[in-house]
C-alpha cells in the first residue's frame, strides 16, 4: 500500500510537470518573439551554448558572474575561453574594463597564448543601445595576428551578454584590418568563429577584397519628431574603398524597416553624383558631396527636416578616417552645383558634429491601447541618449498622443507627466497614479487593467533598458490593496499576452 501511494505521488508529479511544461515554453516563446527587434536571430550575441535563450540587450545590467576571455591554443588551432570571476556589483563599464585589461594581461592557464599586445592602453569605453565602443591605443596594431586579436576582443565582450556589436577604434579613429596599402575599415564587429582557419576565411571574405568590402556600419536616421537621430546598423558593400559613397547611398535608401521608429532624412529621388576628399581650414580633411537637385525637396517641416538631413550625413560620415567635416553641394535648375542654404543652415561652411550638438537619441518602446480591443499597441519613440531619469522620461512619452491612428491614449490628456511619479529601487518600480486617471465615465475595470499593463509593459520592456522587472502601483500616494475591485497588493510583471501582433 505504501508503495502504491508513492507510485501515485510520482505519477501525479509527472503529470503536473507535463502540463506546466508547454505553458512555460509558450510564454517564453512569446516573450522571445516579442523582444526581437529588426535583427536576424543568427546575429544575436551571447555565449554559443546559450544562444537560443539569450535575453535582449540591456535587459539587466549584468547577466553572468563569470567572464569568458579568449586566448590562443596553438595545439588546437583555435581560440578557447578562459573563465575569470568578477564582482557581481560591478557596472557594465567596470566589467568591460576588467575584461579588456585581463585580455591584455594574458592567460593564466598553461598552454594558452595571449593574442593582444601587452603594451595596448584602453583609451575609452562607451555604449549606446546594443553597440559597445572600445577605443584602444595604436599599440594594438603591434599584436602578432590582428584577426585573432579582433576575434578575441569581440567574442570576450559579446559573451558578457549585454551587447550585439563591438566598435573597435584606435586612438579615436575606426580600426582598419591591417596597416598595409590595401587596408580597409572593419566596421562594427559581431561574433567570430573560434577556429583560426575559419577566422581567416571570414576576414578574407569581408575585408580582403579591395574591390568590394562588406562591413557593418552605423547609419543615423531621424525619429518621428525630427529632433533626434537614431542609430541603425546595416551591412554595406563598399566598392573601391569609397566608403562615403556607400554610406550616403544607404542613407538615401532610408530605414530598412517600417514601424521601428526610424524615419528617412534625405528626400526621395535624391542622387549622390560624386564625392571627393578636400582640405579645409587648419589643415583639416573632409569630404565633399555633390547631390542632384532633388536634395532640396524637403517636406513641410522645412528647417527641422533640413537639420535632420544635414546632421544625419555628418554623424554617419565623420567617424571615417580623415573625415573631420563634410561639404555639401547640390544642383540648381540649370544643373550647376551650388552651396546656397536650403532653409537656415549655411552650406558654405565645413559641417561638423559641433554644428549639431545633442542630436543623438535612443529608442524606447511604449504601449498604447488598441481602439478595437483590450490589447496594447507598441510604438517607438526617442529620448535623449544621456537621459538621467530614464523611467520618468519614458512615462512622459506614454502620456502623449499615439502616432498610430489605431491606437489610443492610456493616460488621459488632462493628466500631466508630472502628476505620475516613479521611484526605482533595484528592479522594482513604484508608480504613483492620481485617482483622477480613472475619472472618465466610460472606463470600466477591463480598461483600467489594460491601461495599468500599458505602464507595466512600458517600464519592463527590455528594449528600454530600465532594469525593471516589477511595478508596484500606489494611488494618490497611498498603498492600497485594491482599487475598483482590481487588486494592487502585489507587484505587476510584464504581460506579453496583451500585446497585439500584426
Amino acid at each position: 500500500m505504501r508503495r502504491l501511494g508513492l507510485l501515485c505521488i510520482v505519477l501525479v508529479s509527472i503529470m503536473l510537470v507535463a502540463c506546466a511544461g508547454p505553458l512555460a515554453r509558450d510564454k517564453d516563446d512569446k516573450i522571445k518573439e516579442f523582444n526581437r527587434i529588426e535583427q536576424d536571430d543568427a546575429e544575436i550575441s551571447g555565449s554559443p551554448a546559450d544562444l537560443a535563450d539569450s535575453p535582449r540587450v540591456g535587459q539587466y545590467s549584468i547577466l553572468n558572474t563569470n567572464v569568458n576571455l579568449y586566448f590562443l591554443d596553438e595545439s588546437l588551432g583555435q581560440l578557447v575561453p578562459e573563465v575569470r570571476r568578477f564582482n557581481a556589483d560591478w557596472s557594465n563599464m567596470e566589467l568591460v574594463d576588467f575584461a579588456l585589461k585581463q585580455l591584455i594581461k594574458g592567460p593564466e592557464t598553461s598552454g594558452l597564448s595571449p593574442v593582444i599586445s601587452k603594451d595596448v592602453k584602453i583609451n575609452k569605453i562607451e555604449f549606446e543601445e546594443n553597440i559597445l565602443s572600445v577605443d584602444l591605443s595604436s599599440e594594438f596594431y603591434e599584436s602578432d595576428d590582428l584577426a585573432l586579436a579582433r576575434a578575441a576582443i569581440t567574442n570576450s565582450l559579446l559573451d558578457l551578454g549585454n551587447f550585439k556589436y563591438i566598435r573597435l577604434t584606435i586612438d579615436g579613429r575606426e580600426a582598419s584590418d591591417s596597416l598595409g596599402a590595401n587596408a580597409g575599415l572593419t566596421g562594427l564587429l559581431t561574433r567570430y568563429p573560434v577556429s583560426i582557419n575559419e577566422i581567416s576565411a571570414l576576414e578574407a571574405q569581408n575585408f580582403s577584397n579591395a574591390d568590394v568590402r562588406k562591413i557593418k556600419w552605423e547609419l543615423f536616421f531621424q525619429d518621428y519628431s525630427g529632433y533626434y537621430l537614431l542609430s541603425e546598423v546595416r551591412t554595406i558593400n563598399v566598392r573601391n574603398n569609397n566608403y562615403a559613397e556607400a554610406i550616403v547611398n544607404e542613407l538615401i535608401k532610408g530605414p530598412s524597416a517600417e514601424g521601428e521608429g526610424y524615419y528617412p532624412t534625405i528626400p526621395k529621388g535624391t542622387v549622390l553624383n560624386k564625392t571627393e576628399f578636400i582640405k579645409g581650414k587648419d589643415d583639416k580633411s573632409g569630404i565633399a558631396l555633390y547631390f542632384s537637385k532633388e536634395f532640396r525637396n524637403l517636406d513641410a517641416s522645412g528647417p527641422s527636416q533640413e537639420t535632420s538631413m544635414l546632421s544625419s550625413l555628418v554623424y554617419s560620415l565623420t567617424s571615417l578616417p580623415q573625415v573631420d567635416f563634410i561639404k555639401i553641394y547640390y544642383e540648381n535648375s540649370e544643373g550647376e552645383y551650388i552651396e546656397d542654404p536650403i532653409y537656415n543652415t549655411s552650406l558654405e561652411k565645413e559641417l561638423t558634429v559641433d554644428h549639431f550638438p545633442n542630436r543623438i537619441g535612443r529608442r524606447v518602446r511604449v504601449y498604447f491601447g488598441d481602439t478595437q480591443s483590450m490589447l496594447l499597441h507598441p510604438e517607438y519613440r526617442a529620448i535623449a541618449y544621456d537621459e538621467n531619469n530614464l523611467a520618468a522620461r519614458i512615462l512622459a512619452e506614454l502620456a502623449t498622443d499615439p502616432v498610430n491612428p489605431e491606437s489610443e491614449r492610456v493616460i488621459p490628456a488632462y493628466i500631466q507627466p508630472g502628476d505620475i511619479s516613479v521611484k526605482v529601487e533595484e528592479q522594482l518600480a513604484e508608480v504613483d497614479i492620481p485617482s483622477a486617471c480613472f475619472d472618465a465615465i466610460d472606463i470600466d475595470n477591463k480598461r483600467i487593467i489594460r491601461d495599468l499593463y500599458a505602464v507595466v509593459n512600458t517600464l519592463t520592456d527590455p528594449v528600454n533598458m530600465c532594469n525593471i522587472r516589477e511595478v508596484q502601483f500606489t494611488i494618490d500616494g497611498s498603498v492600497v490593496e485594491s482599487y475598483k475591485d482590481i487588486s494592487l497588493k502585489e507587484p505587476f510583471v510584464m504581460n506579453p499576452a496583451l500585446i497585439k501582433t500584426e
